[in-house]
Parts: structure tokens; sequence; C-alpha cells
């Protein structure tokens, strides 16, 4: 996918978006995994684009985003998209579409601001992030080379593994990311936990996780599930963590389904 984001410059911070799809269609707002960045969407935008206006961006100390180098929260995350949303006059009628991180900012966002979200889809994610979790990412950050450690996301997280995709997925971190910038993106969630809060959360929520994920396992969808009032949760057979990438066909299917209201 050619890059054509543009650049929101405001304040402290600075933005890496692209609008694309039809103008009058739908919004959804795309939110990206910890490490990667906003091309990791390439083959939901290509099934969302002819009916829905599509929002992608770079998180917060991702990708073409601002990347601080030096310590940030989870705040920044969810501020930046807030900045984004107001720039472009998003203030309504939004359908997210968050992956693992991007699913736990997705779900702050709606909770901060419930009357602006219709509909989400949270996918391979978390509503907690324990210390022997986030202790096991910053071990393996720290004991690898960056470019070791950003080839191992594909081969931890593509079911079946393919070669190409996981060397795709990996320059996304490594064109843009220091060794310390990883570790600084990963420790903003220290102390994440957002899951009794989301029962009064009364938005359509569709969960949608890999069997044979071992990053956000089966059971932290089904938690989501279980706090959430109005969800319901699809397993996809055989899929791993970066399920949008290893079978993007049937995640598709079930996000179009979602979003349509079917």
């Amino acid at each position: 996918m050619v890059s054509r984001l543009e650049t929101l410059e405001h304040g402290t911070t600075r933005i890496a978006y692209e609008l694309t799809g039809n103008e009058n269609g739908p919004r959804v707002v795309l939110l990206h995994g910890l490490f990667l960045n906003s091309d990791c969407w390439k083959y939901q935008i290509e099934a969302l684009q002819q009916d829905y206006r599509v929002l992608r961006f770079d998180l917060y100390g991702h990708g073409r985003s601002l990347i601080p180098h030096k310590r940030f929260t989870i705040r920044n995350y969810v501020t930046d998209m807030e900045i984004l949303l107001k720039h472009i006059g998003w203030d309504s009628d939004l359908n997210l579409v968050g992956h693992s991180l991007g699913g736990m900012v997705a779900l702050v966002y709606a909770l901060e601001h419930r009357s602006a979200v219709r509909r989400m889809v949270v996918a391979s994610s978390y509503c907690f992030v324990s210390n022997e979790a986030m202790t096991d990412v910053l071990g393996r950050v720290k004991s690898n080379k960056l470019e070791k450690f950003a080839l191992g996301i594909g081969k931890r997280g593509l079911s079946p593994y393919d070669e190409e995709k996981a060397r795709w997925l990996a320059e996304m971190v490594t064109r843009y990311m220091t060794q310390k910038d990883a570790l600084y993106a990963t420790a903003a969630s220290a102390g994440f936990n957002i899951c009794e809060s989301l029962r009064d959360l009364d938005v359509p929520v569709l969960l949608i996780v890999g069997e044979k994920d071992i990053t956000t396992p089966v059971w932290a969808s089904e938690m989501l599930h279980e706090w959430l009032p109005d969800s319901e949760i699809v397993i996809v057979k055989g899929a791993g963590h970066l399920v949008i990438v290893d079978h993007p066909d049937e995640f598709n299917q079930h996000m179009l389904a979602f979003l349509s209201g079917e």
C-alpha cells in the first residue's frame, strides 16, 4: 500500500493520518496494534473503502506520528485520537475498529465519548494488562536486537506463518522505532485496567479473536465479552494474534456484516 498520509501538527504532537473511501459513507476509524502502524490495515481498507469513509492514523509513538523518545502513557494515544477527530470534524456516528492496543484505545475513547460511537469491532485485545504480561513483552524487547524482535512479531502472531508478511510487518517497526522507542510504547500501557468500567458501556461491540492467539488469548476476549453488556464474540479458527493479516477475508466478512447491522 502506497503511503499517502497527511500530517497534522498540533501543539507538541504530530499525527500522521489518511482519509479514504466513500465521502458519503458511514465513518470508520481504524486503530492499529502495538509497534505497528496504520499500514497494517491494507486488507481492511480494500474491503471498506467502496462503502465507508475510512480514517487510519499512526498512534502516538508509532510510525510517522510523533515518536517522543521518552516515557508516555496510554492517555497520549487517546488524546491524539481526540485531537485528530476534532480536526476532521468527526464527532458522531463513529464506527471504531481496533486491533490489540488499538482495541484498548478504542474502548477508552468509547468510555469517554459514548454518544459519538455507533459500533465497535475490537480484535485480539484486553481490558487489562497484567504485570506479568508487561514484563514478558519488555523482556523480549530488551533481550533482542530490534530487527530480530520485529521479525518475531510475525513469527508469534501469524498463523499460518508467512515470511513475506512477517518482513512487511517488521519493517513497520524498524523503519520508525529504536529499541528504546519500542520499550516506551510498551510501557505506556502499564497498569491498564478498564474491565469494571465496561459494564456500563452500552455500545454494540463485536469481539474477534484468533483461535491460536498466544498474545491476547481467547480467554481475554471472553473476559471482554463478559464485561461488555452488548457484545458478541467470534473465534476465527486457525488464526493467530494478527488475525487482520493472517485471516483477512474472514475478519472482513465478520466486520462488514456487523458494521452494516446484519
